[in-house]
């Protein structure tokens, strides 16, 4: 999962790289790249957190709503 987390935040970066002009992307130096690369993948591991959180809570609900189905019936 990692490794997809590394391939996602390197497209990112390059795609970022080729946005800039080259004046700009003269500007900014391989720790600027590193720091961004820190950021997504900080924001991608929250996001998939977050997520889990989401399916977690939801399981939990259906889980409530099915044992809830079978002492009714």
């Amino acid at each position: 999962m990692s490794n997809d987390i590394h391939n996602v935040t390197e497209s990112v970066i390059e795609r970022f790289k080729q946005e800039l002009t080259p004046e700009a992307l003269n500007c900014l130096s391989a720790s600027d790249f590193d720091k961004l690369g820190m950021l997504i993948k900080n924001t991608i591991a929250k996001d998939r957190e977050d997520t889990a959180a989401q399916l977690e809570s939801l399981a939990r609900q259906l889980k409530a709503d099915i044992e809830y189905f079978d002492i009714s019936l």
